[in-house]
C-alpha cells in the first residue's frame, strides 16, 4: 500500500503488486472504478465473465489501463516479474463470478 486505504474508502488510495511469475485472476468485478499503470512486465486483460486466455490483450511497461465499476474482467501475468500499480477512490472490493 503506498497511500490511502481501500478497505474504508475514505481516501483515494494507491498500491503496488509484485508477481514473480505467470499469475491468472479469475473473472471478478469491482464496485469502483481501477486505474492500472504497468511498471514492469507484461500485464494481460480481457472483459468478460469467464476467463478464456485466447483473448487476452498484453499491457507492455509504461500502458495505463482504466477499468469502469462493475465491468467484468480477469487478468493474467506473463513469465517473470510484472509490477503494476492500481489507484482509485472508495471502497474496493473483488467478486467473483460464479463459475458453472
Amino acid at each position: 500500500m503506498l497511500s490511502g486505504d481501500p478497505d474504508t474508502g475514505s481516501l483515494a488510495w494507491t498500491y503496488r503488486i509484485r508477481t514473480p511469475g505467470p499469475i491468472r485472476v479469475e473473472a471478478h468485478t469491482h464496485p469502483v472504478d481501477e486505474y492500472i499503470t504497468i511498471l514492469e512486465g507484461t500485464w494481460f486483460l480481457r472483459e468478460g465473465e469467464r476467463f478464456d486466455p485466447k483473448g487476452l490483450k498484453a499491457y507492455p511497461p509504461g500502458s495505463f489501463v482504466h477499468i469502469p465499476a462493475g465491468t467484468p474482467h480477469y487478468v493474467a501475468t506473463g513469465e517473470g516479474v510484472t509490477i503494476i500499480q492500481s489507484s482509485g477512490s472508495g471502497q474496493f472490493r473483488t467478486a467473483f463470478a460464479k463459475q458453472p
